[in-house]
């Protein structure tokens, strides 16, 4: 089932012990669809496989903590704090390929090929992800984009004495994991001709 990403009993005997959803080479056609073509083709290259890892391991993510916070199999199947800690990778991990494909378009909007390496401000990369992807405000990107933000900022441990207790529960399936799924649907259905087949990540 593409829902789930298995760990299987270690056995010495077989070739591995998990089976995965796609392979990243598997992304590699998604991604290049996703970057326009003015950029620097060094830049592309970065891009293509610095995402297509990150698009697998949230494959990988997605596999583990959709069972649980749907209870397919009638039960928990993850420690709660393991739970809480995937969804955030996942929003991490939701969060650069926001970020990778909304500076790709802003820098393509403003006739930078990239090659020179510019930093791409949030606001600048939101803004152009959203232009691009719905710019009708129909599909709630900028919400849905706005809360993975959120989510990914919750963790930095830059301003100690400043910053209050991580509420772990808005690490939640609700409040965290389903609204960074939904981001990522607006994009992968712009390109769906190059999504894996076998992906979880998008919403059927």
């Amino acid at each position: 089932m593409p829902d789930h990403f298995y760990l299987s009993e270690f056995d010495p005997a077989r070739h591995r012990s998990f089976d995965y959803v796609s392979a990243s080479n598997d992304w590699v056609p998604w991604v290049s669809a996703s970057i326009p073509g003015s950029l620097d083709l060094q830049v592309r290259r970065r891009i293509e496989s610095n995402l297509k890892h990150i698009l697998a391991g949230l494959e990988m993510k997605a596999g583990l903590i959709i069972p649980h916070g749907e209870r397919l199999a009638g039960r928990e199947v993850l420690y709660e704090p393991y739970f809480q800690s995937l969804i955030f990778e996942f929003c991490v991990g939701v969060y650069s390929v926001c970020e990778g494909i909304g500076s790709a378009h802003h820098l393509h909007n403003i006739g930078d090929d990239g090659s020179a390496g510019p930093r791409v401000s949030r606001a600048r990369w939101t803004d152009a992800l959203v232009a691009e992807y719905d710019p009708a405000d129909v599909l709630s990107l900028r919400e849905r984009v706005e809360i993975v933000q959120d989510k990914r900022d919750r963790l930095h441990q830059d301003s100690l004495g400043a910053r209050d207790d991580i509420d772990w529960h808005s690490f939640g399936y609700a409040q965290a994991f389903v609204p960074a799924r939904q981001a990522l649907q607006p994009l992968l259905q712009a390109e769906i001709g190059d999504v894996p087949a076998t992906t979880n990540l998008l919403i059927r």
